[in-house]
Order: C-alpha cells, then structure tokens, then sequence
C-alpha cells in the first residue's frame, strides 16, 4: 500500500483493523518497503483514524511506533517535526515526547521549528500518555450514564 490507499480509507476503521494497519506499515518500514517521508505520512493517515475511536492504541503497537518514531525524530526537517508532532501527541508517545523536549536544548535548532516544538510542550504538558486528557471533563460520570 501507498499513501494514497491510506489518504481513501474511511474515517472510522475498526480498532482491530487499525491495530493490523499500524502493525503492517512498521513492519513495511522495518523491511525498507518504504521510506521514511511515506512512513511517517501513512503513520499521520493512521493516526488520524486512530483519533476517531476515542480509544488509546493498544499498548504493544503503540510501544511499538513509539520506538520508531522517537529514533525518526531530527530538528533540521520542518515537515518531519510537523508530522512527527502530530503522531506523537494524538497516539500519546511517551519515549518520543520525552526526546522532543530534550531536543530544545540543542543550539542549532531553526527558530521556527524550536516554536512549534515549544508550543508542542506548552499545549500537552505533562499528559502526554493520555491524549483524551481534555476530553475527559466532558465524559459522563457513572451516575449521570444510570
């Protein structure tokens, strides 16, 4: 699969499936069957129907990208910082988010890039492993669902 067959999926996909598709396209990029501009691409198309189950990636797979995803992560891309952002924050990437906010202490980091980074951090804080963390107020209580 290419990109353009993850950008005509259906919004809403079953977990399982997601699941299967995460699990397939790090194996692709394990394989070297894709490169990392398409990898991370097909990841941010994924990520995106991942959102829609209002439910965290199951934790292996999650792990899983968490890994890779944190030894993609370089400054010197805007586009790569852009998407790898993106993924992290809405899978809740906690090895991956711990090297982004290391990462501002580099000097050479592009002023535009070192802001996206830094508004990043300032906007998930500390609740990065769960990015539901501001829906939550909306949920209904026990009481309230009886």
């Amino acid at each position: 699969m290419n990109i353009g067959d993850f950008e005509k999926l259906p919004d809403r996909l079953p977990t399982e499936l997601l699941i299967s598709l995460f699990r397939n396209v790090l194996k692709e990029f394990e394989d070297m069957r894709l490169d990392k501009k398409e990898f991370l691409l097909i990841l941010a198309e994924l990520t995106d129907r991942q959102i829609m189950t209002y439910e965290l990636l199951e934790e292996k797979t999650r792990d899983d990208v968490d890994v890779v995803v944190e030894r993609l992560w370089n400054t010197n891309s805007y586009d790569d910082v852009d998407v790898i952002l993106s993924i992290v924050v809405n899978l809740g990437l906690e090895k991956s988010y711990h090297k982004i906010k290391e990462s501002i202490k580099e000097d050479n980091i592009d002023i535009i890039i070192l802001n996206e980074i830094k508004e990043t951090i300032m906007e998930v804080g500390d609740n990065i492993s769960n990015p539901y963390y501001d829906l939550e107020r909306f949920k209904p209580s026990k009481n309230e669902l009886k």
